[in-house]
């Protein structure tokens, strides 16, 4: 019964149109008791499973399926994958700024093709070790390269806040809430200017940002980039704190945002941004 009941969702997310999918999402109390029977039906620790719909359709992932419903069905972030689908062109080079378990990183390795190239930056161990586990169990997983660091203004050592799921956490300086986390380690800290005009990397067509709150450390970290290479960003915000500096920041740059939205409206003012958003930064006059 189990396994009826997992095969059927997958079935479904294959099947039904994102609207639908989506709108399973918002039923209230029916929602809460189909996630509820998937949780029962899902089977102990991570499993290697087939993505089922979505961009990253077919892929070969290790999911904790309890937790992880959303990158097994493949309704993770829509607009996100909406917004690489549009933005992300063969050959381009693509960071992924926490990578997690490689969801994005193998979105954007499909994207950019045998040409391009992607770096993915994870500073969790638990993360990094099925990261690597993902990338290796698909063929894009080749156009990866792991950076086992958190990217904020600058390289070094430094403490890092980590949930009790021990998959999320940020740098310990950055804004954001402090009861979220559960411990504290130290991860190695890398400066996107110094990965690229020190290190000699490729340097970014794209950056994918999703850094629990640190988005400033980062910006602060990519000046010269912003200025120079001009790549567009993907970014989730947390915050008001952090969506000060990222308005800021990128203000500063010459960069305009735009929420993560069809036909991405343009975000008129910091007002504008509410505590948690997803924009599209874009150099001005990128069309």
């Amino acid at each position: 019964m189990r396994g009826l009941l997992l095969r059927l969702a997958a079935a479904a997310a294959r099947l039904l149109p994102l609207p639908l999918r989506r709108a399973l999402y918002r039923l209230g109390p029916l929602t809460r008791a189909l996630r509820a029977l998937l949780t029962r039906a899902a089977p102990e620790g991570p499993q290697e499973v087939a993505v089922a719909a979505g961009a990253l359709a077919g892929a070969r992932l290790l999911l904790d399926l309890k937790d992880e419903k959303d990158l097994w069905l493949g309704t993770y972030e829509p607009e996100l994958q909406a917004a690489l689908a549009t933005l992300v062109r063969p050959g381009m080079v693509a960071y992924d700024l926490g990578a997690h378990v490689g969801y994005v990183a193998l979105m954007l390795a499909r994207r950019v093709g045998p040409q391009g190239k992607v770096f993915a930056f994870e500073p969790l161990p638990a993360n990094l070790e099925r990261l690597r586990a993902n990338l290796a169990r698909n063929p894009e997983g080749r156009r990866v390269t792991v950076v086992p660091a958190a990217v904020a203004d600058r390289d070094g050592r430094r403490p890092f806040l980590v949930h009790a799921s021990e998959s999320m956490g940020r740098v310990a300086e950055a804004p954001g809430r402090q009861t979220a986390y559960q411990g504290t380690l130290e991860v190695e800290t890398v400066a996107l200017d110094t990965f690229v005009y020190q290190d000699g990397h490729p340097p970014p067509d794209l950056v994918k940002v999703d850094v629990e709150g640190a988005e400033g450390l980062a910006l602060a970290g990519m000046e010269r980039l912003l200025a120079e290479v001009r790549p567009v960003l993907l970014l989730e915000v947390h915050g008001e704190q952090a969506a000060r500096e990222v308005w800021e920041r990128l203000g500063r740059a010459g960069y305009c945002l735009h929420r993560m939205a069809r036909g991405l409206p343009p975000v008129a003012s910091l007002e504008d941004l509410p505590r948690k958003a997803y924009l599209v930064a874009r150099p001005g006059g990128a069309g």
